[in-house]
């Protein structure tokens, strides 16, 4: 069965590995789902130079918004709210097929003024997307461990990702994103993770219920899959009653693509994050198995006792791929042209930082030459 992964990472950075592990893995589709390097890098560029050279309808683009305007809108809630809605149309312009918000992940708003999604600066942007049915993939939050000393784990502590009270609070984000919904009700939203609510299925179900053009994935963190398998009956009445509104999705590439500086792709990790997800979605509940530390993905865990789904066939088809494609509809060709323009203008936004002294590690020099890059193909 081809895999449609509807939450990959791309950069030019990972290497040949990309391509090695999507045929492994059997990754006929995937959405690259756009996260800067370095802090402020836009990897977006790449991400569309790899689109426009692999066949029609195999590859889709989120692409993410560009970091410095948060920095240079500050404060001015009508310029930001004017250039996001600006930087989004040139996006889908230049060949993305839809949004991508890392804005929601704790620690960057930890690090960029970014202000709160109900607030005016963000209004036009959600007008924007609900009119024009632009696709989004947003992070939300982190798992709720993570907000507790006592029971984060020490991969995610030593990531940065323990928040304390100079942290927004996950709940007080979730209010934010149901007020959004509530103002615009047609956003269509992948979720990333669950929204982080495998343990709070009811939440997660009413949300659903309410918001039909709302849809969830299934790229982990390992909590999403064990807190699945400790409510196995909940779980598989989760998944027959939204079972078109869930997508697979692996995160493969996202460690790569946040180390800093960069690195290339482990394929041994992507392997068990592919092995994690389809081991508990396959298995049948009646045959237990056991979460090992592997060193790559699963390190620092204790031997997990776990129970899959043994989802059907049938149920198996729509999540490794159907619902992706009918979320996503028809790919949206590269312009290679408008990407090359992208490319400066992120170039430029990297600069633009560098002379308020922020992010110096940060090189605008890889942007530019793939802008030179993308214009070779629109010649």
């Amino acid at each position: 069965m081809q895999l449609f992964d509807a939450h990959m990472h791309y950069s030019d950075t990972h290497g040949p590995a990309f391509d090695a592990v999507r045929e492994r893995h059997g990754v006929g589709a995937c959405t690259l789902a756009c996260i800067p390097q370095m802090g402020v890098c836009s990897t977006v560029p790449d991400a569309l130079y790899y689109k426009a050279v692999h066949p029609e309808g195999t590859v889709y683009v989120m692409g993410g918004l560009e970091r410095s305007a948060w920095f240079l809108h500050e404060g001015d809630a009508a310029a930001l709210g004017e250039d996001l809605v600006a930087q989004a149309g040139a996006l889908l312009a230049a060949g993305c097929d839809g949004i991508k918000l890392l804005e929601g992940k704790p620690d960057i708003r930890r690090n960029f003024p970014i202000p709160d999604f109900d607030t005016p600066a963000w209004e036009p942007f959600w007008r924007w997307a609900e009119e024009q049915r632009v696709p989004i993939l947003w992070h939300v939050n982190d798992p709720e461990e993570f907000w507790d000393a006592s029971r984060i784990n020490p991969y995610a502590k030593s990531e940065g990702w323990f928040y304390g009270p100079e942290t927004i609070n996950n709940e007080e984000q979730y209010r934010q994103v149901f007020a959004v919904l509530a103002c615009h009700p047609g956003l269509r939203l992948q979720l990333a993770h669950l929204f982080f609510f495998s343990a709070q299925l009811p939440r997660l179900s009413a949300l659903l219920r309410r918001y039909p053009e709302v849809r969830v994935d299934l790229t982990p963190g390992i909590e999403l899959y064990t807190n699945l398998a400790g409510d196995i009956p909940a779980a598989r009445a989760f998944f027959e009653e939204f079972g078109t509104r869930i997508l697979y999705g692996s995160d493969i590439g996202s460690r790569a693509s946040i180390a800093q500086p960069p690195r290339p792709l482990d394929s041994s990790e992507s392997a068990a994050r592919v092995d994690v997800i389809r081991t508990f979605l396959e298995t049948p509940e009646n045959e237990p198995y056991t979460l090992l530390p592997d060193g790559r993905y699963l390190f620092r865990i204790a031997p997990t006792p776990m129970r899959g789904l043994g989802l059907s066939s049938e149920a198996l088809e729509q999540v490794y791929g159907g619902n992706a494609r009918m979320f996503l509809g028809r790919a949206r060709p590269v312009n290679a042209a408008k990407a090359a323009s992208l490319a400066h203008s992120f170039a430029a936004g990297v600069e633009a930082l560098h002379a308020r002294e922020l992010f110096l590690a940060a090189d605008a020099v890889p942007l530019r030459q793939k802008a030179v890059q993308l214009q070779a193909l629109a010649e």
